[in-house]
């Protein structure tokens, strides 16, 4: 049965319920779609607002990762720097030598990570339509795939010119000794 557009909740359950005492069949079922749908909608913001917490949490996290490699990827290489410096290199060229380097290696972790990440999804979607025996549909978090990917680029930038501008504060004889 399909009521007016502007029915209210308490109006289709009064209507069902009127339905339900006329008609005497034990086997008559039946279900208020709107109602359902309108369950759904107030379900899925609080699994969006879950999965936005999640995501800040994991960003959190993932961006406390990235400065403790940064830190330590720039104490591993202080001697090198050192090395450089005594040489005569300028510091843009010893902050440029530092930020390829870095940009490379967190490029071909996100490639990894990006990839890998988008393989598990893809296979557990599929899994659980395959058990549900639904059309697979698959929408992928683009934006936010590309929020992390800019965001650790940029972060890589600044730290590594923070990590540089403490390497300029020290001698190249302490640096070269290694304290």
């Amino acid at each position: 049965m399909k009521m007016k557009d502007g029915a209210t909740r308490r109006e289709r359950f009064r209507m069902a319920n009127t339905l339900l005492a006329v008609v005497d069949d034990s086997n008559l079922i039946l279900f208020d779609t709107k109602s359902f749908v309108e369950d759904m909608q107030e379900r899925m913001v609080l699994v969006d607002i879950f999965n936005g917490i999640t995501s800040a949490i994991c960003f959190i996290l993932g961006a406390f990762q990235l400065i403790m490699t940064l830190s330590a990827n720039i104490k591993d290489s202080m001697w090198e720097l050192g090395v450089l410096r005594s040489m005569g290199t300028t510091r843009s060229q010893i902050t440029r030598v530092m930020v390829h380097e870095m940009v490379s290696n967190t490029i071909s972790a996100m490639i990894l990570g990006y990839s890998s990440g988008i393989l598990i999804s893809l296979l557990s979607i599929a899994q659980f339509h395959i058990i549900v025996e639904l059309p697979i549909s698959i929408e992928l978090p683009l934006t936010t795939m590309a929020i992390v990917g800019v965001s650790a680029l940029v972060s890589l930038f600044f730290g590594a010119k923070y990590g540089t501008s403490i390497l300029y504060q020290k001698n190249i004889a302490s640096i070269l000794k290694g304290q």
